[in-house]
């Protein structure tokens, strides 16, 4: 016969819903890891990537990836961009990644460093 003793070292487990990211991304457009962690109700930054990774979400490529949003709701201009607050998304992906689609895109001819900059960042 089983008692409540027996049971005692077993983790009771915690269900985190995604649903919850979508809904805190639907309000603010846009948010930090401590941000996804208190809509979440967690202290773990491991639990908030698992329920990312369960959404389709993109990482800014400015101010060193720290922004996540939701593609649905980033209206990307015609290069594939868009600022908010001055975060800066791509639908490239991370900076690396959208400075090479620009760099394909526009040719092999290269690019001096600060039209490159002025092309990637200029007005969203």
């Amino acid at each position: 016969m089983s008692t409540s003793e027996d049971n005692y070292n077993i983790m009771k487990t915690t269900i985190f819903r995604a649903e919850a990211l979508i809904a805190f991304f639907r309000r603010h457009r846009i948010a930090t890891l401590n941000q996804l962690k208190v809509a979440l109700g967690t202290t773990v930054d491991m639990t908030v990537f698992r329920k990312l990774r369960e959404i389709s979400y993109v990482s800014s490529c400015s101010h060193g990836g720290r922004f996540y949003t939701l593609p649905d709701l980033a209206p990307f201009d015609e290069r594939g961009l868009w600022t908010f607050r001055g975060v800066l998304f791509s639908r490239f992906g991370s900076l690396i990644d959208t400075v090479e689609q620009f760099v394909e895109h526009e040719g092999a001819t290269g690019f001096v460093g600060g039209f490159l900059i002025e092309r990637v960042s200029g007005p969203c």
